[in-house]
């Protein structure tokens, strides 16, 4: 009976640790920012209820993605504002783009880690683990088509860009 308290405890501890150590990489100090979402059609009744997102950032246009495209690889991108805004129901939004990538590991903040996934057509495009987001099924949200919305996203300490929501744009 002993034992049995001693491996629970340790399964208990090991999830409780878990779960801390997911909450603690999301709330870093770095900022939230914008992404634009470009049309794509979900359709899958396997996975539930969830909203397939496509990126403007999936294709970098920077000679320097291209290439960490083209050797099929993790590589970092480095997400800015360059101007433009988009009109949401919580009011003007700064959108943020590709600039450039490198294959080494950043030390500056912005830098998101990507990796290079096949796609249609036999091109690459890069993939941030934010394609999809997951929903309830009573959640208005469900019905969103990507390009109608945009992602409210920020880097964790990983480098992993994290979704935090979706805003309707106006």
């Amino acid at each position: 009976m002993k034992k049995l308290r001693i491996a629970l405890g340790v399964q208990l501890f090991f999830f409780a640790a878990w779960g801390a150590y997911l909450l603690a990489s999301r709330n870093t100090d770095s900022p939230e920012f914008y992404l634009e979402t470009v049309p794509v059609d979900p359709r899958d009744l396997i996975s539930g209820t969830y909203v397939a997102l496509s990126y403007a950032i999936s294709n970098p246009q920077p000679p320097a993605c291209q290439a960490a495209l083209a050797a099929r690889r993790t590589f970092y991108v480095k997400l800015e504002s360059r101007g433009r805004t988009a009109v949401t129901e919580r009011g003007q939004a700064q959108l943020y783009e590709a600039a450039d990538c490198t294959t080494e590991t950043p030390l500056q903040p912005g830098w998101a880690r990507a990796e290079a996934r096949y796609a249609f057509g036999g091109r690459s495009a890069a993939n941030y683990g934010i394609e999809r987001f997951f929903l309830n099924e009573n959640d208005p949200r469900k019905d969103a088509r990507s390009g109608a919305v945009l992602a409210k996203v920020k880097i964790d300490r990983n480098r992993r860009l994290v979704l935090l929501d979706l805003v309707k744009k106006i």
